[in-house]
């Protein structure tokens, strides 16, 4: 395949989109995970870890932060994609990204089918929620 004719199969528009929930989601993930680590006790003073609980901040910021980002990624791709394939823009959409969002970044991060489920549904209640008071967008 030609280069021209993958340029045809990729929506520039999703792809760009995604990627700046992913960046956002990064950004706002970090910042958040720099909280809650000061917020927590720290380690153990005694460990043989040259400074520990930069260590441990360093660590917390970059799990929330590749959390939200993935999460951001995920919901935007999926209901962008939806918008294009479906060429709607309402509730549905959302509720399928939510949905699917909330059930792999944070569901399936437990390795658990009830807590997946579970968030799931909360992630694309709130979707709903969002959509049909006008509050999004």
């Amino acid at each position: 395949m030609e280069v021209s004719n993958l340029r045809n199969l990729v929506d520039e528009e999703v792809v760009l989109k995604t990627g700046n929930a992913a960046g956002i989601g990064l950004a706002y993930g970090t910042v958040w995970g720099g909280i809650v680590s000061m917020i927590r006790d720290g380690p153990q003073v005694g460990s043989n870890v040259k400074y520990p609980e930069l260590v441990r901040i360093g660590k917390v910021c970059g799990n929330y932060g590749a959390s939200v980002a993935l999460l951001g990624a995920t919901y935007v791709g999926i209901e962008q994609s939806l918008e294009k394939y479906r060429k709607k823009k309402d509730y549905i959409n959302g509720a399928v990204a939510g949905f699917a969002a909330g059930a792999t970044v944070l569901g399936f991060r437990v390795r658990r089918l009830p807590t997946a489920i579970l968030s799931g549904s909360a992630l694309a209640l709130t979707s709903v929620l969002l959509d049909v008071t006008g509050m999004k967008d």
